[in-house]
């Protein structure tokens, strides 16, 4: 007869031996899945960091000038008017708004004008701002407006340096855009220009230090100018037009310690210093609220004005400018300013061709071309001036 002692000792002795059990086929079934999900993840990173490589690859700053592969393929949408699109560039969709002059021919090369929106902003209210659109059917260039990012403080921007600015790479997604345009429009690569306001002329800024050999000239109303990251890194004389008010709250016009913002005179000067040009100014200009003033000399003959306009806010401009154009002296909105400007500085390139490879010297860089575009897609402006 066993007694209750040793009937619960043995009870107790099967149930060890069960948990020992199931605890051994946790344990292994365990062992299986983690290793399942080692060889999984192993190839899974493997396939991603191959894509990463390559999507890389392909969507690296382009720096120099660049043919159109665009001319001769139909237009997006009707001429005369403006659509928001969207591209994919460094990893995020990013939008711009493309405006089309109503005289647009995809047979004929025509400038392009990079217009960039203020802190807090949007790209269809920088198109408002400056009425940039309307002069573009009038003059019959191509206007596009990119989307800044949100940023941390939860406003609309452009990556210029400050901590509040979207954490992207903005000069990426301008040399993407352009990449994507010039394939699908026709486009002079020697007349593509930036402009900006606020916080977008700082970004004009960024460009004219990261883009100077794809980019012709730059020009910049109530500019932020904050540290380049990075430092700049010039290849040639650049063409800028600077239009500030001494009223302006928000970027003072000698600058702010606590912002960071340097004066506009330091701003201007440091400028003269990397175009080469005369240490001193040309005042050719004073009406009742505006003193323009110009420095000379500089390599490439290109030029630098500055438009000082007196108790002017942190607006664009509210003034008409006297202009000299065709001999005669008008009056013209600040928009209509930096067209003339820009019409007056085309990149200067110079065209080497044999019979399979086309050479663009621009300034101290050489870039080789397929010459696979047809002749009208070769463009630029010789030493004399001359448009080839």
């Amino acid at each position: 007869m066993v007694d209750n002692g040793a009937r619960s000792d043995e009870v107790s002795v099967k149930k060890r031996g069960q948990d020992e059990a199931l605890r051994s086929a946790l344990i292994g079934l365990i062992s299986v899945l983690v290793c399942f999900l080692f060889l999984l993840c192993s190839y899974s990173l493997s396939g991603v960091s191959k894509k990463t490589e390559h999507a890389l690859a392909k969507t690296s700053t382009v720096t120099h000038l660049i043919l159109s592969s665009g001319c001769g393929k139909p237009a997006p949408f009707p001429p005369g008017l403006s659509e928001n699109e969207t591209i994919r560039s460094g990893g995020f969709e990013r939008m711009y708004r493309l405006h089309l002059p109503s005289g647009y021919r995809n047979t004929i090369l025509q400038p392009l004008v990079l217009n960039f929106h203020g802190h807090g902003s949007t790209a269809t209210h920088q198109e408002q701002l400056t009425k940039l659109s309307l002069l573009a059917d009038q003059q019959d260039f191509i206007a596009v407006y990119p989307q800044g990012m949100v940023g941390p403080d939860d406003a609309t921007g452009w990556a210029t340096g400050p901590g509040h600015d979207p954490h992207v790479n903005d000069v990426l997604f301008v040399s993407d855009l352009l990449n994507s345009l010039q394939a699908r429009l026709c486009i002079d690569p020697a007349r593509i220009y930036a402009m900006g306001f606020s916080n977008g002329g700082g970004m004009v800024n960024l460009l004219a230090a990261k883009l100077s050999g794809r980019i012709a000239a730059f020009a910049s109303v109530s500019g932020s100018y904050y540290p380049v990251p990075g430092g700049y890194s010039v290849v040639r004389a650049v063409p800028w037009l600077e239009i500030h008010g001494t009223g302006d709250r928000v970027v003072p016009y000698n600058g702010s310690l606590s912002k960071d913002y340097e004066s506009v005179t330091k701003w201007l000067l440091n400028w003269v210093q990397r175009d080469h040009c005369n240490n001193r100014p040309d005042i050719f200009l004073r009406q009742k609220t505006v003193m323009g003033e110009q420095w000379l000399g500089c390599r490439g003959g290109v030029a630098i004005i500055h438009y000082r306009i007196l108790n002017e806010g942190h607006t664009w401009p509210h003034v008409l400018f006297d202009e000299r154009i065709q001999k005669k002296w008008r009056q013209v909105t600040a928009t209509a300013l930096i067209w003339q400007f820009f019409k007056n500085h085309p990149m200067v390139v110079r065209q080497v061709s044999n019979s399979k490879r086309d050479t663009y010297v621009v300034s101290q860089e050489i870039h080789d071309m397929d010459s696979s575009c047809n002749d009208h897609c070769r463009s630029g402006t010789d030493s004399a001036g001359n448009i080839f």
